[in-house]
Protein backbone atom coordinates (compact mmCIF):
# COMPACT_ATOMS: atom_id res chain seq x y z
CA UNK A 1 0.00 0.00 0.00
CA UNK A 2 1.15 3.50 -1.04
CA UNK A 3 -0.44 6.94 0.37
CA UNK A 4 0.60 9.98 -1.21
CA UNK A 5 -2.18 12.59 0.10
CA UNK A 6 -5.41 12.15 -1.36
CA UNK A 7 -4.28 8.84 -3.14
CA UNK A 8 -4.06 5.46 -2.82
CA UNK A 9 -2.82 2.96 -4.42
CA UNK A 10 -2.61 -0.68 -3.53
CA UNK A 11 -1.42 -3.62 -5.26
CA UNK A 12 -2.62 -7.41 -3.78
CA UNK A 13 -3.76 -10.52 -5.20
CA UNK A 14 -2.87 -9.60 -8.62
CA UNK A 15 -4.75 -6.49 -8.88
CA UNK A 16 -3.71 -2.79 -8.67
CA UNK A 17 -5.99 -0.22 -7.72
CA UNK A 18 -6.06 3.18 -7.22
CA UNK A 19 -8.28 5.42 -4.95
CA UNK A 20 -8.61 9.57 -5.41
CA UNK A 21 -9.92 10.19 -1.92
CA UNK A 22 -10.40 14.07 -3.05
CA UNK A 23 -12.76 13.21 -5.93
CA UNK A 24 -14.73 11.68 -3.31
CA UNK A 25 -13.24 7.88 -4.02
CA UNK A 26 -15.29 8.48 -7.99
CA UNK A 27 -13.07 8.15 -10.61
CA UNK A 28 -10.81 4.50 -9.35
CA UNK A 29 -8.64 2.62 -11.11
CA UNK A 30 -8.50 -1.52 -10.96
CA UNK A 31 -6.85 -3.41 -13.35
CA UNK A 32 -4.72 -6.83 -13.22
CA UNK A 33 -0.89 -5.98 -12.39
CA UNK A 34 0.29 -8.00 -15.61
CA UNK A 35 -1.64 -5.05 -17.51
CA UNK A 36 -0.84 -2.36 -15.54
CA UNK A 37 1.14 0.59 -16.89
CA UNK A 38 2.23 3.71 -15.09
CA UNK A 39 4.37 6.83 -16.65
CA UNK A 40 5.46 9.95 -14.89
CA UNK A 41 6.01 12.68 -17.50
CA UNK A 42 7.56 16.08 -16.93
CA UNK A 43 7.63 18.98 -19.57
CA UNK A 44 9.81 21.15 -17.55
CA UNK A 45 12.44 19.37 -14.94
CA UNK A 46 11.62 22.00 -12.13
CA UNK A 47 7.95 21.99 -12.78
CA UNK A 48 5.30 19.00 -11.27
CA UNK A 49 4.54 16.64 -13.67
CA UNK A 50 1.99 14.04 -14.40
CA UNK A 51 1.03 10.77 -13.21
CA UNK A 52 -0.76 8.41 -16.05
CA UNK A 53 -2.36 5.03 -15.21
CA UNK A 54 -2.93 2.65 -17.82
CA UNK A 55 -3.35 -0.62 -19.33
CA UNK A 56 -0.06 -1.82 -21.54
CA UNK A 57 -0.51 -3.24 -25.17
CA UNK A 58 1.98 -6.39 -24.27
CA UNK A 59 2.55 -7.21 -20.61
CA UNK A 60 6.21 -7.82 -21.42
CA UNK A 61 6.67 -3.83 -21.37
CA UNK A 62 7.90 -2.26 -18.39
CA UNK A 63 5.34 -1.72 -15.57
CA UNK A 64 6.17 1.53 -14.66
CA UNK A 65 8.17 4.10 -17.24
CA UNK A 66 6.46 3.21 -20.12
CA UNK A 67 5.90 5.32 -23.04
CA UNK A 68 2.79 6.54 -24.05
CA UNK A 69 2.54 4.72 -27.31
CA UNK A 70 2.42 1.07 -25.57
CA UNK A 71 -0.91 2.24 -23.78
CA UNK A 72 -3.69 0.11 -24.94
CA UNK A 73 -6.00 2.57 -22.49
CA UNK A 74 -5.47 5.16 -20.00
CA UNK A 75 -7.45 6.91 -17.40
CA UNK A 76 -6.48 7.99 -14.29
CA UNK A 77 -7.20 11.37 -12.01
CA UNK A 78 -4.64 13.61 -13.43
CA UNK A 79 -2.24 13.04 -10.57
CA UNK A 80 0.57 16.02 -10.33
CA UNK A 81 3.63 14.84 -8.89
CA UNK A 82 6.63 17.62 -7.84
CA UNK A 83 10.00 15.90 -9.66
CA UNK A 84 11.41 15.63 -5.99
CA UNK A 85 8.49 13.34 -5.11
CA UNK A 86 8.91 10.57 -8.89
CA UNK A 87 11.20 8.81 -6.67
CA UNK A 88 8.96 8.18 -3.87
CA UNK A 89 6.77 6.60 -6.80
CA UNK A 90 9.40 5.17 -9.03
CA UNK A 91 10.36 2.84 -5.39
CA UNK A 92 6.28 1.86 -5.12
CA UNK A 93 6.47 0.70 -8.48
CA UNK A 94 9.33 -0.89 -8.56
CA UNK A 95 8.47 -3.43 -5.40
CA UNK A 96 5.13 -4.11 -7.45
CA UNK A 97 6.85 -5.04 -10.50
CA UNK A 98 8.86 -7.18 -8.72
CA UNK A 99 5.94 -8.97 -7.86
CA UNK A 100 4.74 -10.31 -10.94
CA UNK A 101 8.16 -10.32 -12.47
CA UNK A 102 7.94 -7.46 -14.67
CA UNK A 103 10.24 -4.11 -14.99
CA UNK A 104 10.54 -0.08 -14.76
CA UNK A 105 12.88 1.78 -16.77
Amino acid sequence: MFEYGDLHLRADRGVFELFDLASGGEGGFRVPLRWLGVLAYYKKPDKPGQLFFGVVRDPEAALYGTDRSVFRYNTSPVVRVPPGDEVLFREYFTGVAALVGRRVV
